[in-house]
Formats: structure tokens, C-alpha cells, sequence
């Protein structure tokens, strides 16, 4: 299931956007591809701008795709995520605690400037 995703390296953080078929298999090719780019580069901060469409992945797939991911997630300083258009808005935040709860330090924003705003300051 094919996807497109470009990187961009900016002064503090790497922002990702990616576009492509909502999947359990694509979320977790995306989310692997991204780490590997991020410790490649020696970033600790990511902004991942996910354009996915499709139904939304249920509870279920959600955790899947947490759990397989969040060692590497907990090993980054900071995630910013913003997600694209929903069937079911409670996804993501079912997303972010299953993630927060496994020492993933992230969090879920309604937009790309508010999540880079986030990144970019230390508390």
C-alpha cells in the first residue's frame, strides 16, 4: 500500500507529512521510516503531519501500531502530531494515551503551527 511521505529538516525539530491510504501496515511503515530518519539526523523532535485517508483505524489496529512503536517513540524527546481528516474524532485521542501511557512523549494538535509552537519550546 503505497504512500508518499517528504521530510524537511528545520532549525530544531524534523517536520514529516505524509499522504497515503489510512493502514495499520502504512502506520507503522511510517512511523519506523520517520525514527530512522530522525536518528540518522540526530533529531530528537518531530512534527508528524499525517495526510492519511480513509476510515479511521479502530482501537485495536490503534494499539497494534502503538505498541509496536513505542519503544522507538520513547527514545525521541518530543512528537507533535496533526491528523487529517477523521471519520471518528477520538481516535487520535485514544492514540496519544495509549502512547503517553508507554513513556512516548507526545501530543495531538488541530494544527501544523500550534504542534511546531510546541516543539520548538521547552517545558
Amino acid at each position: 500500500m503505497s504512500y508518499r511521505l517528504t521530510v524537511e529538516k528545520r532549525p530544531s525539530y524534523l517536520y514529516t507529512k505524509v499522504v497515503g491510504e489510512r493502514t495499520t501496515e502504512n502506520a507503522l511503515r511510517y512511523l519506523h521510516e520517520v525514527y530512522t530518519v530522525c536518528v540518522n539526523n540526530d533529531y530528537s523532535r518531530v512534527l508528524l503531519d499525517m495526510k492519511f485517508q480513509g476510515p479511521s483505524l479502530n482501537t485495536t489496529q490503534i494499539f497494534e501500531v502503538i505498541a509496536q512503536r513505542a519503544t522507538e517513540g520513547a527514545r525521541l524527546r518530543k512528537i507533535a502530531y496533526v491528523e487529517g481528516t477523521l471519520d471518528d474524532a477520538a481516535m487520535p485521542a485514544f492514540a496519544e494515551t495509549v502512547a503517553l501511557n508507554r513513556g512516548v512523549n507526545v501530543r495531538r494538535f488541530d494544527d501544523v503551527g500550534m504542534a511546531a509552537s510546541w516543539l520548538t519550546h521547552d517545558a
